[in-house]
C-alpha cells in the first residue's frame, strides 16, 4: 500500500467516521464475521449520516494507551459472541475521535472518546479484511472503501 493511497483511505474514513457514534452490532451467521452501523448525529453537509463497517477478519478492543497490536490474525485471539457483547455494547453512543490505517498493511484504528481502540486486521492474502461505507444497507451509497487481499485498499468515494 503506497502512502498516497493510505492517506486517501484515511482521509475518507475520517470523513464517514470521526465524530460518528457507535449505534448497532449485527451479528453475522459465524463467529468472526460483525457488521457495526454508526450515526452522524452532528454531522457537516458533507457527511453521510448513516455508516458502516463490515468485519470479515480478527478484531479487538484494546485499552486506552495501547502501542503494540497484531501484525496478523494469527496472532490475535477469535471472540465468541459473549465476548464481542462484552466488549462492544459499552461502547455505543460513544463518538469515534480519530481514525487510522496501518503503515504497510490496511489494518483499521477507529478511537473512541473513552481512549479505547477498536482495532481491525487488514492483512490477508486471499481475502476482504474489511469493508466501510455509507447508507442504511451495507452497499456503500457514495462511499465505499475495502481492505483488499495483499495489503492493498480500495476507495469508492463521491468526486466532491
Amino acid at each position: 500500500m503506497d502512502s498516497e493511497l493510505k492517506n486517501d483511505c484515511e482521509k475518507a474514513l475520517k470523513q464517514l467516521f470521526k465524530n460518528s457514534q457507535l449505534d448497532e452490532v449485527v451479528f453475522g451467521t459465524e463467529s468472526s464475521p460483525i457488521l457495526l452501523k454508526f450515526k452522524n448525529v452532528d454531522r457537516s453537509d458533507h457527511q453521510p449520516r448513516d455508516v458502516w463497517l463490515n468485519i470479515e477478519s480478527k478484531w479487538d478492543i484494546f485499552p486506552p494507551g495501547e502501542t503494540h497490536y497484531p501484525d496478523s490474525e494469527d496472532e490475535m485471539r477469535a471472540l465468541t459472541k459473549e465476548e464481542v457483547s462484552h466488549i462492544v455494547f459499552p461502547l455505543q453512543r460513544e463518538k469515534v475521535v480519530d481514525v487510522r490505517v496501518g503503515e504497510t498493511v490496511p489494518h483499521l484504528f477507529l478511537v473512541f472518546q473513552s481512549g479505547q481502540t477498536l482495532f481491525v486486521n487488514g492483512h490477508h492474502r486471499m481475502y476482504e479484511c474489511w469493508q466501510a461505507g455509507d447508507g442504511i444497507e451495507h452497499a456503500g451509497d457514495q462511499w465505499l472503501i475495502v481492505a483488499t487481499p495483499g495489503d492493498d485498499i480500495a476507495i469508492w468515494a463521491p468526486s466532491e
